[in-house]
C-alpha cells in the first residue's frame, strides 16, 4: 500500500520533505494496517491469552505449594512476576520475527522503493517502521492485562513496583523491535535479517550468561579465615518444635588462619547487565519483606522469579569475604559488618539499559544510510520496483 504523497501544505517543509508528526503517522498507520489485516494476528494473540491464563493458574499452584497452607502474604507479587517474566521472554521471540522483516520484506516485494521516493526521509521511513512494530509487540503485553488485574487483587503486590515493571517490559520491546529493525534496513534477505536479530537477542540473553559463566573462574581468589564453633547441641527439627535460627548460628571462630578459595565476582557481575531480565528486575525497587515470626504465619513469602533474579545480581557485587565463614577471624552478621568497599546495593539496569540503546542506535544509524535514495550502489538480485 503507497502511502499518501499529497500531504497538506502545512504539512511540507520548505525543502519538500514532511514534517516528522506527518510522515510518522502516515507510516505507523500503513503498517499496523497491513499487520490488522491478516486473521493470523488475532489467532495468535487469542493463543497467547490462553496460554498466559495457564501460566497464571500455575503461579497461583506453584505459590500454594511453596507457601503451604500455615505460610501466606498474598500471591499477587509471585504471580505477577511470573506473568510479567513469561512476557518478556515471549517478547524475545516474537518481536524479532515482527520487526526483521518490516524493511527487508518491503525490499523483497519490490515496494520499497515506491516509498523512498515519498517527501518522508529515510529516517523518518525507518522510525515509524520501528514504532509500528513496537505498537504491535505491544498488543501482547496489553493481552495480558487482565491477569496483572488479577494479580493486583490477590494482595502482597506494590502499585509503584508494578508500574515499573510494565514500563521496563515494554521499553525492553521497544528495543527489540529497534534492533529488529535495523537489521531489517541493513540485511537484504527477510531469512538473513530474521536470524541475524534472533542472534542479537541471544547475545543478550544467553551469551551474558554464558560469558559470566566463563569468566567467573578466572575471578578466583584466597580469603584468609579459620574455622566457626557451633552449640555442641544442634536441634532436632520436626513438626512439633519450632525452627530458632539462632540455635544454628557460629558462636565464635577459633584456630589458625588458613587461606580458602572463593569466587570474587565483582569484576565480572557486569557482563549480566545488558541481560533483558536483568534489566527488567533490577529497575524494580525491591519490596519490603516483613520479618518472619513463627508465631505470625503472614510475614512470609516466596520470592517471585524476577525478585530472585535482582537479588542475585546485587548478591555477587560482595566481596569474597561475605561468602566465607569466619574470614579474617571475625563472625558476619550482617551487611554492616562487610567490608566498606561492598557495592552490593549498586544497581546495574542503567548500564544494561545504556548498552542496548547504544546498540541499536549504531544499528539504526546504519541502517538508515542504507535506505538513502538514490543508493549509490544496489545489493545483487535486488528488485527496484
Amino acid at each position: 500500500m503507497a502511502m499518501d504523497t499529497k500531504p497538506q501544505e502545512s504539512a511540507v517543509r520548505p525543502e519538500g520533505r514532511l514534517g516528522w508528526g506527518t510522515a510518522l503517522g502516515n507510516v505507523i498507520q500503513m503498517e499496523l494496517r497491513q499487520r490488522l489485516r491478516t486473521r493470523s494476528w488475532y489467532v495468535m494473540l487469542a493463543v497467547w491469552f490462553v496460554v498466559i491464563g495457564l501460566v497464571t493458574w500455575g503461579s497461583v499452584a506453584s505459590y500454594n505449594t511453596l507457601a503451604g497452607d500455615d505460610l501466606f502474604f498474598g500471591p499477587g507479587r509471585f504471580v505477577f512476576e511470573a506473568v510479567v517474566g513469561f512476557v518478556l521472554f515471549f517478547g524475545l521471540l516474537v518481536a524479532p520475527a515482527m520487526s526483521a522483516s518490516t524493511v527487508s520484506g518491503d525490499r523483497a516485494g519490490g515496494t520499497l522503493a515506491i516509498v523512498q521516493v515519498t517527501l518522508a526521509t529515510p529516517g523518518q521511513l525507518l522510525t515509524g517502521k520501528w514504532l509500528a512494530s513496537w505498537i504491535a509487540a505491544l498488543g501482547f503485553l496489553v493481552a495480558a492485562l487482565p491477569y496483572i488485574v488479577l494479580a493486583v487483587v490477590l494482595g502482597g503486590l506494590d502499585v509503584p513496583g508494578l508500574v515499573v515493571f510494565v514500563l521496563m517490559v515494554a521499553v525492553e520491546l521497544g528495543v527489540i523491535c529497534a534492533l529488529g529493525t535495523a537489521v531489517s534496513a541493513i540485511v537484504t534477505r527477510t531469512l538473513f535479517a530474521v536470524v541475524a536479530t534472533y542472534l542479537l537477542v541471544a547475545l543478550f540473553s544467553l551469551g551474558t550468561l554464558i560469558g559470566f559463566a566463563l569468566t567467573a573462574p578466572l575471578t578466583m581468589t584466597t580469603v584468609p579465615a579459620n574455622q566457626a564453633v557451633y552449640p555442641d547441641e544442634q536441634p532436632l527439627v520436626d513438626e512439633e518444635t519450632e525452627y530458632d535460627a539462632a540455635q544454628w548460628e557460629p558462636l565464635r571462630c577459633t584456630g589458625p588462619m588458613v587461606p580458602q578459595e572463593v569466587l570474587d565476582t565483582r569484576s565480572t557481575y557486569w557482563m549480566l547487565a545488558a541481560n533483558p531480565f536483568v534489566v527488567v528486575a533490577d529497575a524494580v525497587p525491591h519490596p519490603e519483606k516483613p520479618p518472619y515470626d513463627p508465631d505470625d504465619p503472614d510475614t512470609w513469602a516466596p520470592d517471585g522469579i524476577m525478585t530472585s533474579i535482582s537479588t542475585g545480581v546485587r548478591y555477587l557485587q560482595q566481596p569474597p569475604e561475605a561468602n566465607v565463614e569466619c574470614a579474617h577471624g571475625q563472625l558476619i552478621d550482617d551487611d554492616d559488618d562487610l567490608p566498606e568497599e561492598d557495592s552490593q546495593d549498586t544497581p546495574v539496569w542503567p548500564l544494561g539499559l545504556g548498552i542496548q540503546i547504544a546498540v541499536a542506535a549504531a544499528l539504526f544509524a546504519w541502517g538508515r544510510q542504507r535506505l538513502v535514495a538514490p543508493a549509490a550502489r544496489l545489493p545483487r538480485g535486488t528488485r527496484v520496483a
